[in-house]
Formats: structure tokens, sequence, C-alpha cells
């Protein structure tokens, strides 16, 4: 039990800084503000502390970038690292398999596959955007 440098509004006593309640006059004690920070401690050494992002930053990294291939920086810049680099691999694969299919250009086959992957890479696109962003309006 540590004692801090709150005193008791009613008797003067010194008082725990967790009592609600004075030892010595048993009224009630009006309870301390916690300080403002940047972070919250989390007392859990397995628990990240909260940080705050840049969400317009987030937007950016998720949404241009990931035009070109680059998917998966937005969770990158929020130090999500698997899901990230997760996101940035099959982004690269994508767009490589595309360009590929677009040299090639024989025929309908190329053609068709070149469809589906342009299709896949537009709904990882939107995926890893949507991911991003919506993770930045919560604080976790």
């Amino acid at each position: 039990m540590t004692l801090a440098d709150r005193r008791c509004p009613h008797c003067g006593e010194r008082v725990p800084s967790f009592s609600i309640n004075c030892p010595n006059c048993y009224r009630s004690i009006p309870p301390e503000d916690p300080p403002k920070e940047e972070y919250r401690i989390i007392d859990d050494d397995r628990a990240p502390s909260v940080r705050r992002v840049n969400r317009k930053l987030v937007a950016f990294l998720a949404f241009v970038p990931g035009v070109f291939g680059l998917f998966g920086l937005g969770q990158l810049y929020q130090k999500d690292w698997h899901k990230g680099i997760m996101f940035l691999l099959t982004g690269i694969l994508m767009m490589a398999s595309m360009v590929m299919l677009l040299k090639m250009v024989g025929g309908p086959v190329a053609i068709i596959l070149f469809i589906g992957l342009l299709i896949l890479f537009i709904g990882g696109y939107l995926i890893q955007a949507f991911d991003a962003v919506v993770r930045s309006l919560f604080r976790f």
C-alpha cells in the first residue's frame, strides 16, 4: 500500500492513491483525474501499448502504392508486420504475373488468365485498403 500526496478533503488525513474512502473519517474521496498521455500503459507485458497513427498517411499508403501492386504499406506503417508482408508479397506476385501475361499476348487463354488475375488484383487492392483504413480508425 503506497501513500500518495493525496489528502482527505474532509479531515486532512493522508490516503492511499487507490482509495475511494478516507481510512480516518470514512467519507468518500473524489477520484483523481488520470494524467493525459500520448500512450496508454498496459500492465500486461504481452499487450502492445496504444499509439496514435496518422490516418491520412495510412489511407495514402493503402490506396496510391496499391495501384502499382504495393499492397500492405498501410499495415506496415501501423506495425502489423504479418498482414503487411502477406499483402505486399501477394500484390507483387499478382502484378508480376499480369505483366508477364501481357507480354505473352498469346491468344484467348492468356487474355482469360489476365482478366481473372485483374479481378483478383482489384479484390486484393480493395481488401488491403479497407483493412488498413478501418484499422486506423479504431485504436487498439
